[in-house]
């Protein structure tokens, strides 16, 4: 199996070191990744990934460009981008939002040919079937060659979704009756600690949808209508903080079966996609993380705040608060997408074998 990466930033640089700590376990033969512009201050990076053994592509007409950035270091580009698309069996765009809708109109659409499988990150509606590890595995079907893996915060709603309402008792029998009605909100940070855009104050943010809300929730239900017809009652608003750690999301699930904090809690232990903490404050769960986690991340699709929990209404109303690794989970999904795509039959056990472990999966943070 050859992987080629394009992009390397917030998703794309944690993705490309993932796959080079686990290259011989997965079976690679070679991890390709690509950048757009010869930038120094990129330099150190793409350096270190290849003295790893990643190879560089890049466009044709950059080709110099990026020989004579990497020259003094005795590294080179390998392959043009029209050249690693051809060798690559699975490509994995991590580019900025929209930018993969236009790499599959003017390149993937051209070398979708059996055995060969594209992914792209979060909000690019439209590149394929939306998909979140755990969720609606069972919806992948053999024709799927374009996976959309969802958002960060997409995955939280839809790990909580299933955790307290679909699938409480992690059985794999999702019950869609159980859901009353399901209220987000996103508390999101105003930009990854990697990146210089932020905030001074708080962005209130505007609804997307006339029914669900901001587009997690949209597009979470669009990951659920790979699996039910049923239209659920979820509605999420997300503002921006003036914050660098990691996003916060109140939830508050109504359910027809009652339950007490204690199953909560419960429910939440039994699911090893989830991690759990005792930590009140984001910053906390965060450094946890960075001291912890694996390239300083973690690939949980949620950390709950115990501390938080409440249940209300008769047993009915779950409440709490929870933390959203830092695109971790996007990591995770995008993991099992490209095993997905290329050995369908054993890609769970493979990942369980791989990743349900520190520094990748926590129980507790």
């Amino acid at each position: 199996m050859k992987i080629l990466v394009v992009g390397t930033g917030t998703i794309g640089k944690p993705l490309i070191r993932l796959f080079l700590e686990v290259q011989k376990q997965m079976g690679v033969e070679e991890i390709i990744f690509h950048k757009n512009l010869a930038e120094p201050k990129c330099r150190g990076m793409l350096v270190d990934f290849l003295r790893r053994g990643a190879k560089l592509a890049v466009y044709k007409d950059k080709m110099q460009d990026f020989s004579a950035l990497l020259a003094c270091f005795g590294c080179w580009p390998t392959y043009t981008l029209e050249q690693a698309l051809e060798r690559a069996d699975v490509v994995i765009d991590c580019t900025s939002k929209g930018v993969a809708r236009k790499m599959k109109e003017n390149y993937y659409s051209h070398l979708s040919k059996p055995g060969k499988g594209f992914i792209a990150q979060g909000s690019e509606k439209g590149f394929g079937k939306p998909f979140a590890f755990g969720i609606n595995d069972m919806a992948l079907d053999p024709q799927d060659r374009f996976i959309q893996v969802v958002s960060c915060n997409t995955h939280q709603i839809l790990c909580l979704l299933k955790t307290l309402a679909l699938d409480p008792k992690n059985k794999g029998d999702l019950d869609f009756g159980n859901l009353i009605r399901a209220r987000f909100y996103l508390g999101r940070r105003a930009g990854d600690v990697s990146q210089e855009e932020s905030t001074i104050g708080v962005e209130v943010g505007s609804p997307s949808h006339e029914f669900y809300g901001s587009h997690q929730a949209e597009d979470a239900a669009k990951v659920l209508a790979t699996l039910t017809p049923d239209r659920l009652d979820i509605h999420s608003a997300a503002d921006i903080l003036n914050n660098p750690f990691m996003h916060v999301v109140h939830f508050a699930i109504t359910v027809r079966n009652p339950v007490t904090v204690r199953e909560v809690e419960k429910y939440f232990r039994w699911n090893p996609l989830i991690a759990v903490t005792y930590q009140k404050t984001n910053n906390q769960v965060f450094s946890e993380g960075r001291d912890r986690g694996d390239s300083g991340r973690i690939l949980n699709q949620t950390v709950v705040c115990l501390p938080s929990l409440e249940v209300l209404s008769g047993g009915h109303e779950i409440i709490g608060r929870c933390f959203t690794p830092q695109d971790g989970n996007a990591l995770l999904s995008s993991v099992a997408a490209t095993l997905w795509l290329t050995d369908p039959m054993n890609y769970q056990q493979r990942m369980v074998e791989l990743l349900f472990k520190p520094p990748y999966l926590f129980e507790e943070v």
